[in-house]
């Protein structure tokens, strides 16, 4: 995954679609908090799209444990593989 934010020197840099990297200070201020968040995710290790399915599959962990029997665990510990594995494929 190539990122869009880069931190240097504590100040976060963000790479237009030229390839150019600029100060946050160049950038205005209502764009702040979006470069910040998109900072946060790629951060995160994990690729945009699936970050938004993570959700998803928490929802179904939940449902799952509601009913805590041996199955509905050893799925849950499934899915927990499931997400750490993806995070394993795009470093």
């Amino acid at each position: 995954m190539k990122r869009l934010t880069l931190n240097q020197d504590g100040e976060i840099k963000v790479k237009d679609i030229y390839g150019k990297m600029h100060d946050c200070k160049d950038v205005p201020n209502e764009f702040y908090g979006c470069i910040r968040k998109l900072y946060d995710y790629e951060n995160t290790g994990f690729n945009p799209d699936f970050i938004d399915t993570i959700s998803y599959i928490l929802e179904d962990m939940k449902d799952l444990l509601e009913n805590p029997t041996t199955e509905n665990i050893k799925a849950c510990k499934s899915k927990i593989n499931y997400i750490l594995s993806a995070k394993e494929e795009n470093r």
